[in-house]
């Protein structure tokens, strides 16, 4: 059996590429290469920038400001602003310091005692009043028309009572007559016992009307009052700080009328009588009793102490705070104090004034602000361009949580509480 050789064609297309094949094996691997080439290259950019800015950090924070990052694009580390004050004479020995503001030992929104509208509004804010001066009236027509009723019906009472006794006095002339002629036996019986009727009759008469015109007598103050009520007096004396109502509007007694009208007319406060309200830790209550001397500085009246004693210690702790609320008295209050500023307080040392006169300035500063190393003692200012610089200081004793600053600073530099990895010339952002 012969065989049949295949042609030289039949062998070359054996030996021919299959394009088809390659070209669908290309469309399916050659994108997910390419992307993955991609990601591989992005990554790699981005480990490079990271690794450059961590290991040239130090570098570029001291390399000329073009070569720098722009402030605005630079994250900025938050801080603390760190009290510091300057103080002389006694304030310098203080005890204890505590902040607080100002309030009136006597403040009152005054309101109605009756709902009503307002008619008359005889104040403004600033006015000194009185005690049970006048300070709105209501409208109250209709308590005049039902005052004027109650005192006519009084009247009638009154002049029915008056009557009466005019009747009582004839019965009783009858009554007596009567009681002379029966001795005689020249009236009847019967006759005889009408006059004592009728004495007794106009007598029981009197005591209805005496008891109609107590009541008529009620109605009339009853009637009076709740004219009263629409006249609002001042409790006390003072000074009006807020009007709260204007001619037109409706009040409500107790404050009820927030949501349709108004609850006050106007606030007063005795301004002759302030106390600073502030808050003492825990730790430092035991330095404070009642009737402890104190100063007072206000930030509102600058470069003045105002002397003030301790009035009362609230007996209630502030848990969340770990605070004790103390009361102290102005001694010396005057125009330029008002309820709601701030001040701070220094309770002195229960010692003689004459034995501490020193008027030199003495400058103190927190003592979370003072940071320690081998080069001794420092603060952290931040300098115009919002950037920390190291200031050397020398520092005094710990007192109240304030340390004395006896050299280094002036009082009048911006100092912070930073946290401990911070460095020289960074910037930062001051938490208000």
């Amino acid at each position: 059996m012969s065989s049949i050789s295949p042609s030289p064609s039949d062998a070359l297309a054996k030996l021919r590429i299959q394009r088809d094949e390659l070209d669908d094996q290309e469309s399916s691997w050659g994108p997910f290469v390419r992307k993955t080439l991609v990601w591989l290259f992005v990554l790699a950019l981005i480990g490079g920038i990271g690794f450059y800015l961590v290991a040239y950090r130090d570098v570029l924070a001291n390399a000329p400001k073009w070569m720098q990052t722009p402030d605005a694009l630079r994250s900025k580390i938050e801080v603390r602003r760190a009290t510091i004050s300057v103080e002389s004479g006694r304030a310098a020995d203080a005890t204890v310091v505590a902040t607080g503001y100002l309030e009136s030992r006597r403040q009152a929104k005054i309101g109605a005692r009756a709902p009503g509208r307002i008619e008359k509004v005889n104040v403004e804010e600033g006015s000194r009043v009185k005690a049970k001066e006048i300070l709105a009236v209501l409208e109250h027509a209709d308590l005049d028309a039902s005052l004027a009723a109650s005192e006519a019906l009084l009247a009638r009472a009154k002049a029915e009572i008056g009557e009466q006794r005019v009747l009582i006095a004839n019965n009783k002339l009858t009554l007596e007559r009567s009681k002379q002629l029966q001795q005689t036996k020249n009236i009847a019986e019967a006759e005889f016992e009408q006059s004592l009727y009728q004495y007794e009759a106009s007598v029981a008469r009197l005591t209805s009307l005496e008891a109609a015109a107590t009541l008529a007598e009620a109605r009339v103050k009853e009637a009076e009052q709740m004219k009263e009520n629409m006249f609002v007096r001042a409790p006390f004396d003072g000074t009006v700080i807020s009007k709260d109502g204007e001619v037109g509007e409706s009040i409500l007694p107790g404050g009820m009328g927030e949501a349709s009208g108004r609850g006050s007319v106007v606030t007063i406060a005795d301004l002759e009588h302030l106390e600073v309200d502030c808050n003492v830790k825990e730790d430092y209550i035991s330095r404070i009793h009642e009737d402890q001397k104190a100063e007072i500085a206000v930030d509102a009246v600058p470069g003045f102490v105002f002397q003030g004693q301790v009035r009362k210690i609230i007996p209630m702790g502030d848990r969340a705070r770990a605070t004790i609320k103390v009361k102290v008295e102005i001694l010396d209050s005057d125009g330029r104090l008002f309820p709601d500023m701030s001040g701070t307080v220094y309770f002195l040392p229960d010692v003689d004034v004459q034995d501490n006169t020193n008027s030199d300035k003495r400058v103190f500063c927190s003592s979370e602000a003072i940071g320690k190393d081998d080069a001794g003692s420092f603060v952290w200012e931040v300098d115009s361009d919002d950037r920390v610089q190291r200031k050397s200081i020398k520092a005094g004793s710990i007192r109240d949580g304030r340390i004395e600053i006896l050299g280094g600073l002036t009082g009048s530099e911006s100092i912070v509480i930073g946290p401990p990895s911070i460095k020289a010339g960074q910037l930062v952002k001051v938490a208000n």
